[in-house]
Formats: structure tokens, C-alpha cells, sequence
């Protein structure tokens, strides 16, 4: 076995690893260019473009000492000569611009309606199922602006008007009713600007591209312009915007009310829920590479919307899948309290690695059938507390959810894995915090009732690195557990690009521990142990998906 080292050492490799894990591991770069630097852009376009007539008049508007009336009116001239413009051409990008320009001359005079010089008056429409109105923004900033880094693709789709990003601060009354508001960064939606005809006045709407990217402009059909990754990456630079996340393993108890399901856009009830649920030291922004190349493929973004399971990776496995059963049943009640949606009875749930097993317990049945696996005695019989009590019985007595139907697996330790029983790890165990205590005569109570074999698993703390241990009995149990039978499953497994499968491993989660021979599919992908972020890994769970929609 290991040798175990001096508790110095494993004390300073600890602070090493918080240092590191709580500063490093940002997902997403992004700036923000300023407005003069854009006006600069929109000068030198129109300078480059000079016999053009659109040109002309972007130069006119963005030249300095313009009235506002004969700025906008000629950016609202440029915008209707250029309207039809083919996407990539010189045409398209001052369409793009002058709209761009317009929106900003607006949005300085909050939006209200502006008499031309030609005797129309513009106005800006509100809202509705397919538009958004800008008054109600918190934060509305053009897609253009945004540079962003450490992303593989872009998801971007040419066509008319300019693409931006609505973003609405936790408090927004916009979000009243929305169930899963992240606490610092809100809400974002992906809205593109077009300037159109309404009964003969020119009107400025803003359509929202989620909801319907295809619409008819001025009585032709056209594709919108649009950039579904500008309101993900947008959203990431106003929270915290890192993958791992060490403080919500070891200070569990400090950080289990952040613990929910949140939401990436507006809840839309024409979309199935997909639940991504993370895994041990990490966050949801750990799906995001995974999201953005989701959002890249335009059947999935018509079928899809994205929620995010947040919970302190300290706590037991049985206690995370309990806390995700509340959220799904709060979400529910908020959003469908009739339960007559049936695209929320179609959930998909994706979890990597542990939170793989947290998502597999909700298609199990617990109750006997896991009590009886490590006592004889039923557990509403127990001389305990009646807050210990409570708290055993939610945790141990559960279905399989009617509202979910299909789980994936990416790196799941469903017999848990070797990393776990080392030195290190018991180390880190002995460090977490739990944000609830068992009394003394409690847990001897529980301990009496176990089968003497087992009674020792429950003498080391009872946390999610106990749980991991390689051939747990505690895993074991899970596995003995029914799986409703009508729900298909899948797993996506790495081999770190050795083919030696079935005697591989992705570095952390050996093939055995992972494979599940019942599964629907079986993907192995070129990775390590993030094969949730391995392009082959993502084009599985877009195969999947796109089966799940079709079906």
C-alpha cells in the first residue's frame, strides 16, 4: 500500500491546492471594447467603404457635431440600403454597424420614440413571447463587442440585424417567477436588433433568438444574425467564472445554502430541460465548453434549454441526490404547478463523474432496498431524534423520478476509484466540514443497527471522498439498487487515446469502475478524466441528444 507521508507535508501540499484551486481555473476570458473604440471602428468602416451611398451617410452620423435627429436619421437611411446585404459583405457589416450605432443613439435617450427629418417617428417595440423589450434591460451590449478567449468555437449564425446580449441583474422584476436566478450574474439572453416597418413608421425591434431566429422583416422571411456564445461567456464574466472549486468540498458547511439548480436563460416551456450536475471540487462553469458546442448545433438550441446543478462536492452522494430531487421538485411546482408540460416530463440529466452517481439515484428506487443492504432493522424504527431521524429517512427513502428520461454518464466511478483509499485523500477527508452534525447517541444508535461488518465504514467521516473509495460497499449498494427500466442511459468514457479499453482508465476512473453493461450506448473518447470537455466526448452528448428529441 502507499507509505503515508509526515502530516507537515500533506498540511502543505493542502495549502498549495487551496492556493491554487481558488485562484486558477478561470473558464472563460472576455473584454469588453468601450464605445470610442467603437466609434473609431465605425469611422474607419465607413472611410473604407467611401463611394458607397450607406457608407456615406454611416460617416455623416458618426462624424462629430451631428444633431441627434440627423444622426439617426441617417443612420436609419444607411440601415433600409443596406437591409438586404448578403452576410460576410462589405454591405452587411454597415448594415450591422449603422444598426449597431442607432441602438447606442436610442438607448442614450432611453428608447423613447425620435420624429425624423422626413416627418416619420421611430419607435422601439416591447415585449413579447418572441421580443424584448430594451426598457426592461439591466445590461443590453452588442455581441460585437465582446472578445472572447479559451473557447473552441463560437456559436455564430449570419443574417440581418445586429446580434447582442440582454443581461438581468438577480433583482430585475423581469425575472419575477424564475426559479433558478444565479445569485451574482442574473440572467442572460442572446436578442438581435433589426430595424423594420410598422404600418409605414420605421420601428426598432429586438427578437429574441432563442425563442425564433428565423422571422419576416419588412414581408420577407429572413435568418437572423445571431451569437448564442456572447450571452454564455457574458453571463461567466459576472460570476465567478471557474471549473474547480476546493473551498465547497472542505467547507461544505459554510457553503451549502448556495447549493440549487440555476438556470442559464428564461425558463421556455416549448424546451426540454437538460440538467448538468458536476462532480467532486468542481462547478457548473465545468460544462460550459460543452454548452457553448451544444448551442453551435441549431436543432439542439430549438429543442434544448440548459440548467445547472450547484451543490459543496463534501457531502454525501445520498445527500447531493437528495437536495437535487428538492430542486427538481421546486422548479416544477414554480414552473408547472399543473404538471401539464410534457417537455418537463423529458428531462435529461448529465453528470460527470460523481455527479454521474448523484444523477443515476434519480432514476433508483431506495427505501428497502438500500436500508436492507446494511441493517436489519427499518429506520422510521430507530431510537433517534427526530431531526437525525428526518434527516435519515429523506435521504434514504426515494423513487425513480417520472420526469426524467435519459441520464448520461460522463466518467462516472460507479465502483468508485483508487485515488480515493490514498493517503491524500483520506487526508483531505478528515478535513470536511459537514454542514450538519449527528449526536453522540445518535450515531451509536445507527452504528448498533448496522450489520457488524460494516460497522466500520461508518467510523471515518461520512463525506463524498469516503464515498469514492474503490469497491465501496457504499457504491455497491447504489449498484444494487433498481434502475426504472424505461429510462435509457448512457456512458461516455476517456482512455487518455490508448485504445486498451477494457483495461484502460482516464488517469482517475479506471474502465471497471465506469462501465456499466446495461448502458444504451458506450462511447470511449480520447481523454482524461474530463471527457465531458473532449470534443468526442461533446459530439456523443449532442448524438444523444438529438436521439432524445426525435424519439
Amino acid at each position: 500500500m502507499f507509505a503515508r507521508p509526515p502530516r507537515a507535508t500533506l498540511h502543505a501540499l493542502a495549502a498549495l491546492a487551496m492556493v491554487s484551486l481558488s485562484t486558477g481555473c478561470t473558464v472563460v476570458g472576455l473584454q469588453v471594447q468601450n464605445l470610442s473604440a467603437r466609434q473609431g471602428e465605425a469611422r474607419n468602416l465607413a472611410a473604407h467603404n467611401g463611394d458607397d451611398r450607406a457608407a456615406a451617410l454611416l460617416k455623416q452620423a458618426v462624424g462629430r457635431g451631428v444633431g441627434e435627429t440627423e444622426k439617426i436619421s441617417d443612420l436609419v437611411k444607411a440601415i433600409r440600403l443596406t437591409n438586404t446585404a448578403r452576410p460576410g459583405s462589405a454591405q452587411h457589416q454597415i448594415n450591422q454597424t449603422a444598426t449597431e450605432t442607432l441602438v447606442s443613439a436610442l438607448q442614450a435617450r432611453q428608447f423613447a420614440p425620435v420624429t425624423l427629418r422626413d416627418g416619420k417617428t421611430l419607435s422601439v417595440a416591447g415585449g413579447s413571447d418572441r421580443t424584448m423589450d430594451p426598457r426592461s434591460a439591466d445590461e443590453l451590449v452588442p455581441a460585437s463587442a465582446l472578445r472572447i478567449e479559451r473557447l473552441r468555437v463560437r456559436a455564430t449564425q449570419g443574417g440581418a440585424g445586429a446580434p447582442y446580449v440582454v443581461r438581468y441583474v438577480p433583482s430585475s422584476p423581469h425575472l419575477s417567477g424564475q426559479p433558478g436566478i444565479t445569485p451574482k450574474a442574473g440572467i442572460t439572453e442572446a436578442v438581435t436588433a433589426v430595424l423594420r416597418s410598422d404600418r409605414g413608421q420605421p420601428q426598432l425591434v429586438f427578437y429574441r433568438t432563442s425563442k425564433d431566429d428565423d422571422v419576416v422583416i419588412n414581408g420577407r422571411r429572413a435568418k437572423l444574425a445571431t451569437d448564442f456564445t456572447a450571452p454564455l461567456a457574458y453571463m461567466l464574466s459576472k460570476g465567478r467564472n471557474r471549473s474547480m472549486d476546493i473551498r465547497s468540498l472542505i467547507r461544505t458547511d459554510l457553503t451549502m445554502d448556495q447549493a440549487g439548480l440555476f438556470q442559464f436563460s428564461p425558463y421556455d416551456p416549448d424546451k426540454i430541460p437538460v440538467v448538468f450536475v458536476h462532480g467532486l471540487m468542481s462547478r457548473p462553469e465545468t460544462w460550459v465548453p460543452a454548452v457553448n458546442d451544444l448551442l453551435a448545433d441549431e436543432k439542439i438550441r430549438e429543442r434544448y434549454q440548459f440548467w445547472f446543478f450547484l451543490y459543496p462536492t463534501g457531502l454525501p452522494v445520498w445527500a447531493t441526490a437528495a437536495k437535487l430531487r428538492e430542486e427538481m421538485d421546486r422548479f416544477r411546482t414554480t414552473l408547472d404547478p399543473r404538471r401539464a408540460n410534457p417537455n418537463l416530463d423529458r428531462m435529461v440529466l448529465v453528470g460527470h463523474s460523481m455527479g454521474g452517481l448523484v444523477s443515476g439515484l434519480q432514476i433508483r428506487t431506495g427505501g428497502k432496498h438500500l436500508w436492507q443492504q446494511f441493517m436489519n432493522t427499518p429506520p422510521e424504527k430507530l431510537d433517534l431524534t427526530p431531526q437525525t431521524k428526518e434527516r435519515l429517512l429523506r435521504i434514504i427513502n426515494f423513487g425513480p423520478r417520472n420526469d426524467v428520461g435519459r441520464v448520461v454518464f460522463f466518467s462516472t466511478p460507479h465502483r468508485g476509484s483508487d485515488l480515493a483509499v490514498n493517503p491524500f485523500a483520506e487526508f483531505f477527508a478528515r478535513l470536511v466540514r459537514l454542514p450538519f452534525t449527528i449526536a453522540q447517541r445518535d450515531m451509536i444508535t445507527i452504528r448498533q443497527a448496522l450489520r457488524q461488518e460494516l460497522r466500520e465504514l461508518f467510523v471515518a467521516p461520512a463525506n463524498s471522498i469516503v464515498f469514492l473509495r474503490a469497491r465501496s460497499p457504499l457504491l455497491a449498494a447504489i449498484l444494487n439498487l433498481p434502475m426504472k427500466p424505461s429510462v435509457p442511459y448512457h456512458s461516455i468514457i476517456g482512455d487518455r487515446g490508448k485504445g486498451d479499453a477494457p483495461n484502460s482508465s482516464d488517469g482517475v476512473v479506471p474502465y471497471w469502475s465506469s462501465h456499466l453493461k446495461d448502458a444504451r450506448s458506450e462511447k470511449i473518447v480520447p481523454s482524461g478524466h474530463g471527457s465531458h470537455e473532449n470534443p468526442e466526448g461533446i459530439a456523443e452528448l449532442t448524438r444523444i441528444l438529438r436521439q432524445h428529441c426525435s424519439n
